[in-house]
């Protein structure tokens, strides 16, 4: 949803329908100001002031939760808007509520007292969290079978919370979630015999209390969330309720191009009162931005901070009449830690590049929080290509294999050959990768290439001795090894790249200021 569907809400707001909680969802500069749009009409509603409160979590948040459950003397409503709580970005917050209730069964998920006995204190408190788990899922505890009213929760919400993933386990197994179920089932026909409201004392208890009108006339809460599960079970609510919205946020195309930048940027400018040219807002972007995961992502949500933090300090710095920010201004002032994908520096060596390999790795490494610890991760990725690429190599001088010019005719012609012959020690990357390396290899038949590449195990090893040894060339043992690959008797050399730097000097570094997250990357496997 856009800004057009927050039009309507706050319309129907200043009509008299209101809700008691609204959700705005996306980049955390966009949410702001539609979730104050929002606020700001239910406090005019209500004849108050919006409280803001930005970051809110846990106790705060429930200390907040608190005093808006409660009318006050002075003031006739209370309207809260709360910035970036990631109170929602957990969709195990259910799966958390049914472990707090499994804890009073007995090992066996059974009723400690048995059936037909009065509930104990502690199965009574238990009781709690499992009605309100069935009231988030939108189930009456009240009414039909108990076995049925369990058996209606997701399976997710009975294979637990963070508790039970530890160690390598990923949740409870099917038979214990039978137990569980069984056990849940007695707990809730107990509780039912007591005439138990049973409230839990959560936060998401409380707000789904708020959300169901538990809030006194008036009052209101409004978060602006940039990090959102979808399938949160509240969330899913307020959609069906039209009490959430989404905007735009930053992320990365499949290309990897940076989308919902104009927006972004839009916002900030009208903040900060100072504009910004296109080729230096992407420039920025480029600088900061980094990919949540793998693919089309979501851009990580410090990057995206780090986004807005830098444009307003560049702002806040532009003396008046000083004009738009332009990119020079950007390269100036912004250590360049954004997006870079190892599989940039691989295509980079792989394709004869040793300068744009150097320059890929060297932003790499900037962008880690731990450089030392991404130099043992990168190097562990790059021994296993340097593995891989060997025997395509091997293989290919071995046995004349022809020249594959497009991918249909390398897997036609090429890639049943490669696998009959494959080295059963080293590790059989996809096909695709494998056409990348093996066009490669096709590159470096000269006898000056054959002879580097046959060295390429012996320079994996020189790397890792020098990386170990601890005498602060780390990056150099890695550009070392990386230049070994790239111009491994190819004609030239490859691309030009310094003298100083094919000496494996590290070459001036531009890390500077605070580090950016560790780099997620780099636990991927080659190939």
């Amino acid at each position: 949803m856009k800004a057009p569907e927050i039009d309507a809400a706050v319309e129907r707001i200043e009509g008299g329908e209101r809700q008691p909680l609204y959700l705005v969802i996306g980049e955390q500069v966009l949410a702001t100001r539609e979730a104050t749009r929002i606020a700001e009409a239910l406090a005019a509603a209500a004849g108050c002031e919006v409280r803001v409160h930005k970051g809110a979590a846990g106790e705060e948040l429930a200390t907040i939760l608190a005093d808006l459950f409660t009318f006050s003397l002075f003031e006739p409503a209370k309207v809260g808007l709360v910035e970036a709580s990631a109170e929602f970005a957990d969709r195990d917050a259910a799966a958390e509520l049914i472990d707090e209730a499994a804890k009073v069964l007995g090992d066996d998920y059974g009723l400690v007292g048995g059936a037909g006995e009065r509930l104990s204190v502690a199965e009574r408190k238990a009781a709690g969290p499992l009605l309100q788990t069935l009231r988030l899922f939108g189930i009456d505890p009240a009414t039909g079978a108990a076995e049925e009213a369990i058996a209606s929760l997701p399976d997710s919400a009975l294979a637990g919370g963070k508790s039970q993933r530890t160690g390598g386990r990923r949740g409870r197994p099917k038979k214990e979630r039978v137990q569980l179920a069984r056990g849940l089932s007695a707990l809730l026909e107990a509780a039912r015999a007591e005439d138990l409201a049973g409230w839990s004392t959560s936060n998401l208890a409380e707000l789904d209390r708020a959300a169901e009108g538990g809030l006194p006339e008036g009052h209101a809460l409004v978060f602006a969330e940039r990090s959102v599960d979808r399938k949160h079970p509240l969330v899913l609510r307020l959609f069906e309720r039209n009490a959430a919205f989404e905007v735009e946020q930053l992320a990365f195309d499949r290309s990897g191009k940076t989308t919902g930048l104009d927006p972004v940027v839009a916002e900030l400018e009208r903040e900060t009162g100072v504009q910004i040219e296109p080729a230096a807002a992407q420039e920025l972007a480029r600088r900061t931005l980094r990919k949540e995961s793998w693919g089309p992502s979501a851009a990580d949500a410090a990057s995206a901070a780090r986004f807005a933090a830098e444009y307003r300090k560049i702002a806040a710095g532009m003396p008046e009449g000083t004009g738009r920010i332009d990119r020079a201004t950007v390269e100036e002032s912004v250590v360049d830690r954004g997006e870079q994908d190892v599989w940039d520096v691989f295509n980079a060596m792989e394709g004869g590049k040793p300068g744009a390999a150097l320059a890929a790795l060297r932003r790499y490494l900037d962008s880690a929080a731990d450089e030392q610890g991404e130099r043992f991760r990168f190097l562990s990725l790059l021994a296993g290509r340097c593995q891989q690429l060997a025997a395509v190599h091997g293989l290919a001088m071995a046995h004349s294999l022809p020249e594959a010019g497009n991918y249909n005719g390398f897997r036609a012609r090429v890639l049943p050959k490669l696998m009959a012959a494959w080295p059963g020690a080293v590790r059989k990357p996809g096909p695709w990768p494998l056409f990348q390396m093996y066009k490669a290899a096709m590159a470096r038949r000269s006898p000056q290439a054959v002879s580097a590449m046959s060295e390429l195990p012996w320079k994996v090893l020189e790397a890792e001795i020098r990386l170990r040894g601890g005498s602060g060339e780390g990056t150099a043992a890695l550009e070392a090894l990386v230049l070994a690959v790239a111009g491994a008797g190819l004609p030239g050399g490859g691309d030009s790249v310094s003298s100083s730097r094919r000496r494996g000097s590290p070459g001036p570094s531009s890390r500077q200021g605070a580090g950016g997250p560790a780099r997620r990357a780099s636990g991927r496997r080659a190939g």
